[in-house]
């Protein structure tokens, strides 16, 4: 444990205000909202309102501005103009991509990658997401969260390249039976079928009637666990 003298004994100055003068303070007031507003401006010019509408290589785009305009901000040595000269090449690289985008398709597709289809007709669309690394439980909560309670509701859903999910309803009188997403009900998936019925896959969401069994694994995916499967119209 250390002693309070010790505490005492550090070098409060350096650990404060490192080995600038009290005066520097004057000079963070006029570097701070002056590269604030430079990111502003660099990204007016992008077109964006709002960070849902980013591609990957726009968030980087954001991320290098904001280490150029952080780092002027608060570090003396590091000159305005260097700073606004990076965000003037950042800026002209992100328009020689865009160009590039707009002008070649395979372009588009190696950078913004392309929508994908999670699920059709409530049924997961396992060989498009192969090359999706997607958490269940982050995927299964989206779609809770747009009052989705079984996956048998959905008729389609679709990852954009945004990162976002889109989701398209059956109507009520269209509704299928499906896989339960409610937390306590899809946690009681199990191998072991204690009584004849449909089930769902955990895995691919298939439907199926079965008898009890254990260990029967899924006629698409060869998954073994089950749940049984609801038929409940969206509420919301």
């Amino acid at each position: 444990m250390v002693e309070i003298s010790n505490i005492m004994d550090f070098d409060w100055h350096r650990i404060l205000f490192s080995d600038q003068e009290y005066s520097f303070f004057w000079e963070i007031l006029f570097r701070t909202p002056l590269m604030f507003l430079a990111v502003v401006v660099v990204l007016k010019f992008t077109g964006k309102r709002g960070v849902q509408q980013l591609s990957i290589f726009e968030m980087v785009m954001i991320i290098s501005l904001g280490s150029a305009a952080g780092d002027s901000m608060f570090y003396d040595d590091v000159g305005l103009l260097h700073a606004v000269a990076v965000f003037a090449l950042v800026l002209a690289v992100y328009r020689v991509l865009i160009w590039l985008i707009t002008k070649f398709d395979w372009f588009e597709l190696m950078i913004e990658g392309k929508p994908i289809y999670i699920i059709r007709d409530g049924k997961m669309c396992l060989d498009e997401l192969k090359s999706k690394e997607l958490g269940s439980d982050e995927f299964l909560g989206t779609l809770r969260g747009q009052h989705v309670d079984q996956l048998g509701q959905v008729k389609y859903a679709v990852l954009e390249d945004t990162g976002s999910l889109s989701v398209f309803y059956f109507p009520d009188d269209e509704v299928l039976p499906g896989l339960p997403i409610l937390p306590d009900e899809y946690q009681s998936k199990g191998r072991k079928v204690v009584k004849a019925g449909l089930y769902a896959c955990a895995k691919c969401a298939r439907t199926y009637e079965l008898q009890p069994v254990e260990d029967h694994p899924c006629p698409t995916c060869k998954n073994l666990d089950w749940v049984e499967a609801v038929h409940r119209k969206r509420i919301g």
